[in-house]
Order: structure tokens, then C-alpha cells, then sequence
């Protein structure tokens, strides 16, 4: 009989690694089994490792850091979270609405992209974060492509090649440095405490928006083929302080793109998806594979194609994705 991998760290490492987040150390004799939580930690590539009478984690480079992110931001370090490791970024801010609205994490287990995607980040090695806040209007599914701009914009004079790939992924020529995924809750309970992004927190009812960002920084060798490091275009910024350029960015195109719309942002959309604009792409819905021309972008975040011999069909983010085909 086959035994399933766990699916998850145990609880007994994972309040291990919470103790962690608030010390440098934990002394061994407070743990049941130091040595078994040093195998599982092992398991799951976490660097717990043992010094004398303490454990503790070695990161591979600066860990982050709430007081470095908050410098400059304007975001106060008593909302930023930073986690040694959780299941996903997302999960946390979803599952914990009155936790503060940043969360960031050293390692994921349970990653999520689009489709149901499921991925891991390893300890110490790539930006992992959430952003969430709450607003009583419509939720805007272009907030995602306005987000993809946000990188864009804060990593476009240190990497030549990037371009942003419809509707939230980050490339860098042929291969992904990052992405994008939002996600929606309706808050039927107990209002955030803290105050969101644009307004004091609105009454229960209203919608729960969590924003991640995977993002890829430091050298990885699990890193497949079709994937691309910060570290390998030479580009060598702390995690820290890119996480604090871009929610600074963010905040500010969010409050744009919450008064002015998409439309306030297409001319640089068409400056950052120039590599698609105008080109055959490779597109997948549930039902078949096509090859389409990229006709361009609308005002609502609907991507504009046309397959040969028919007419030109508006596109949702949620119904398709789409790659390049290589030249």
C-alpha cells in the first residue's frame, strides 16, 4: 500500500516556527522531541538547526524584516506580519481577517496560482506576500493587471526583457519571475479592526480582497527551466526592500486606479505587454487549445483576440490563460 507524503508541516514544528517568528532561539528543553522536529524540519527544507542547548533557523541571506518594509511605506510595522513559514500568504490573511494586512512569509508549503495551482517556495530564497483590505463596492477583476503593473514599474530599469503576460504573470523574455493572484472573500462576520487601505474598516458585508505576490530573488536549483531568478539577471536587491517598493506602488496606483479606472493605466499596460501586443498566442480554455492574434486590452481588463476566419471574441481572466508561441 502507497503512503501519501504529508500534506503539511506538524503542528508541533509549526508552533516551533511561530515561537520562531517572535525569537531568535528556542532553548530544546521547552520542545517534546527536538531531535524528531529537526528531521521534519529537514523534510521540509526549513534550516532549523541546533546550537548547544537552542534551535534556531539559519537563513540563507537577510531575513525579511517588518521595520525595513515599513520604512518608507507609510504602512505601520504593527500591520506587516513576516511568518518563517506558512501554508500560503493568502490562506493567512483569508482565514484571519482582523490579522494585520500584510503578511509575508520566508517559506511557503501550499502556495496558490490560478486554475488551482499549487506550488512551494523554499526558505530564505523568493518574495512571498500578501496585501488584503476591505471595500463595499464591486470588486474590479483588472485590480490584477494594475497590480502586474506595479512590479512592472518598480523593476523595469534593473531588468531588461521584463514585460507583463496577460492577466498577472511577470516574465522576463521566455520565462516567469513571478505572479499575481487575487482573491475575494465576503466578510459576513466581524469587520477588520484595522483600518484598510482607503477608508476606515466598513461593516460586515462588505468584501475581503487579498492580493499575492510570488516573486522570484535569490539563486534556486529547483527552480524549473521555465522560471528565471532575480539572482540569475544579476539583480541583487534585499527581499525587504523590494516588497517595501512595491507596496509603496501599489498603494499609490490603487488609490488611482480606485478613482480613474483601468483606462488611466493602458498606455503604460501597452508599454509593458508590448512582447504579446499585436502577436500569436498560444491560448487554453476548458475545452481545446487555439492559436489567436492579441488585438489588444479594454478598459474593463478583457484581453481583445482574434483566431483566423472568425471575428475578434473579448476574453476574462478567469476563463482562459495563454503563452507565447516561440518565434
Amino acid at each position: 500500500m502507497a503512503i501519501s507524503a504529508p500534506e503539511a508541516p506538524t503542528a508541533a514544528l509549526q508552533q516551533l516556527l511561530e515561537k520562531l517568528g517572535h525569537s531568535p532561539s528556542v532553548a530544546a528543553a521547552t520542545l517534546t522531541e527536538p531531535h524528531a522536529l529537526l528531521q521534519e524540519a529537514r523534510y521540509w527544507g526549513i534550516p532549523l538547526r541546533r546550537s548547544g542547548d537552542s534551535l534556531s533557523l539559519e537563513y540563507p541571506h537577510a531575513p525579511l524584516s517588518a521595520t525595513e518594509i515599513a520604512y518608507g511605506t507609510g504602512i505601520p510595522e504593527s500591520r506587516i506580519r513576516v511568518l518563517p513559514a506558512c501554508a500560503s500568504t493568502n490562506t493567512e490573511l483569508l482565514d484571519n481577517p482582523g490579522d494585520p494586512g500584510i503578511c509575508l512569509a520566508e517559506s511557503q508549503w501550499a502556495g496558490r496560482g490560478r486554475r488551482a495551482r499549487h506550488w512551494s517556495s523554499p526558505f530564505g530564497l523568493h518574495l512571498a506576500m500578501s496585501m488584503a483590505w476591505s471595500q463595499n463596492t464591486r470588486i474590479n477583476p483588472a485590480l490584477t493587471l494594475v497590480a502586474g503593473l506595479g512590479v512592472f514599474q518598480v523593476l523595469k530599469n534593473s531588468v531588461k526583457g521584463l514585460w507583463i503576460k496577460w492577466p498577472n504573470d511577470i516574465w522576463v523574455k521566455d520565462r516567469k519571475l513571478g505572479g499575481i493572484l487575487l482573491e475575494t472573500r465576503r466578510l459576513t462576520q466581524q469587520p477588520l479592526p484595522h483600518e484598510t487601505k482607503f477608508r476606515a474598516s466598513p461593516p460586515h458585508g462588505a468584501n475581503l480582497l487579498v492580493l499575492g505576490l510570488g516573486l522570484n530573488v535569490h539563486h534556486d536549483t529547483s527552480l524549473p527551466d521555465s522560471a528565471v531568478s532575480l539572482a540569475q539577471l544579476h539583480v541583487h536587491l534585499s527581499r525587504s526592500q523590494l516588497a517595501g517598493q512595491i507596496l509603496q506602488r501599489w498603494q499609490a496606483d490603487f488609490a488611482r486606479f480606485d478613482r480613474d479606472g483601468l483606462q488611466a493605466f493602458l498606455p503604460l499596460w501597452h508599454d509593458a505587454a508590448a512582447p504579446m501586443m499585436g502577436q500569436i498566442v498560444q491560448i487554453s480554455d476548458i475545452d481545446r487549445y487555439y492559436p489567436a492574434l492579441v488585438r489588444g486590452i479594454g478598459t474593463d481588463g478583457r484581453l481583445h483576440v482574434q483566431e483566423t476566419g472568425k471575428a475578434p471574441v473579448w476574453l476574462s481572466a478567469g476563463e482562459v490563460s495563454l503563452r507565447p508561441i516561440a518565434s
